[in-house]
């Protein structure tokens, strides 16, 4: 049986706090701390971290907004209509200039290792960039090799609840042939209806294809594209655009290159939730690509009513996620700190800047905010 992480009571705060980010930015004029700056000189963490170019007063209850440019933390009376901002703090969670967040074009990638700061005037090659968008148990099905630029799926087991159904689902493959030619954002999955008195047959699902319609010579997918959105009573699999899916209850999750929505709270007007048994922080990529489908099989069916009914378990629907939500801070530590030797590729407010930006130290770090954050910013070139 997987083990169920116990939820800190932080975990609730914070997606709290997400779930209502686009109401919050769009309110806040709080004032940030003038005497904020850029430029300590120094360097602070372990390993090969760049050296701190900027300190961010980062609190639980409102939001610091970054200009990556300058850098420097800027205030913001109207946050929703503003490009000045690229970064935007408030707990232990960063969002982005754009999607769901904002009026810009921002987006981000990582982790990425702390390497790439050695050849800032190198391009970065990472797979996709992710714009802040909702996300919810899902955001890290995959853990990402940066040196084949392949996404390995994590295996883990996932409760997903819906109407009054309680399900455990396997993510076995992301990876398949459309004509005779392979390509990423085809899935295969298997599931099973779960209940106090046992676990019914495993249903498998193959080839769930969630390209779009890219290609790897083709245009990039089109944000209005159709795609699969499957039914996990009937097992039927339905096309579905986002405008579509965002008004149908006919659906558990949706499928969209590399994003899993489920159908609940942000992710659809359902009454879906969903939780990640096996989530944890500390995976090893190495660990995660030495798992396969057969090898995985038994932890998939070790897990029964009793594990997915456990108090510890949160289910949720989606909520604002972006690319740095779950990975930037180690939240397991105590008190938090940053995640280890781990950098980002963030894309500017214009669409068109990028940095490097990393964590190096939290100072004054409590369960509910890391403090001061002192930041790792260096501009890189685009591909």
């Amino acid at each position: 049986m997987p083990n169920a992480v116990p939820r800190r009571e932080v975990a609730h705060t914070l997606a709290a706090i997400l779930a209502t980010i686009p109401l919050a930015v769009a309110c806040s004029s709080d004032p940030i701390d003038a005497n904020a700056t850029g430029g300590t000189g120094g360097t602070s963490g372990t390993g090969a971290q760049p050296g701190d170019t900027l300190t961010v007063p980062v609190s639980a209850t409102r939001v610091t907004y970054v200009n990556l440019a300058t850098p420097a933390v800027v205030t913001e009376s109207d946050p929703k209509r503003s490009t000045d901002w690229d970064l935007a703090f408030i707990g232990y969670d960063i969002l982005t200039n754009g999607g769901l967040s904002g009026p810009g074009g921002g987006s981000a990638f990582g982790p990425l290792s702390i390497s790439v700061f050695a050849f800032p005037d190198e391009p970065v090659a990472v797979p996709f960039l992710v714009s802040d968008r909702a996300g919810g148990a899902f955001l890290g099905w995959y853990a990402y090799d940066g040196a084949t630029h392949t996404l390995y799926s994590r295996y883990h087991v996932y409760g997903v609840t819906s109407g009054g159904h309680l399900y455990k689902l396997q993510l076995v493959g992301y990876y398949g042939d459309l004509q005779g030619a392979p390509v990423s954002a085809v899935y295969q999955l298997r599931y099973a209806e779960v209940t106090a008195g046992g676990v019914s047959d495993t249903i498998t699902l193959q080839n769930i294809d969630a390209t779009l319609g890219e290609t790897p010579d083709g245009p990039a997918a089109s944000t209005d594209a159709p795609g699969p959105c499957v039914s996990l009573a009937t097992g039927t699999v339905t096309m579905l655009s986002p405008a579509d899916a965002a008004t149908s209850t006919d659906w558990d999750l949706c499928f969209r290159r590399d994003v899993i929505s489920v159908n609940g709270e942000l992710g659809g007007p359902g009454d879906v939730a969903a939780v990640d048994l096996d989530a944890d922080p500390d995976e090893q990529l190495a660990e995660v690509k030495a798992r396969t489908a057969e090898n995985q099989e038994d932890a998939f069916d070790s897990v029964d009513d009793a594990a997915l009914t456990s108090p510890d378990l949160a289910y949720r629907g989606d909520y604002v996620t972006s690319a740095f939500s779950d990975k930037w801070a180690d939240l397991t530590a105590s008190p938090p700190v940053p995640a280890a030797s781990t950098a980002f590729l963030v894309v500017g407010a214009d669409g068109e800047a990028r940095y490097l930006v990393a964590f190096n130290a939290f100072e004054g770090a409590d369960e509910t905010a890391p403090g001061t954050v002192r930041v790792g910013v260096v501009p890189t070139v685009s591909p």
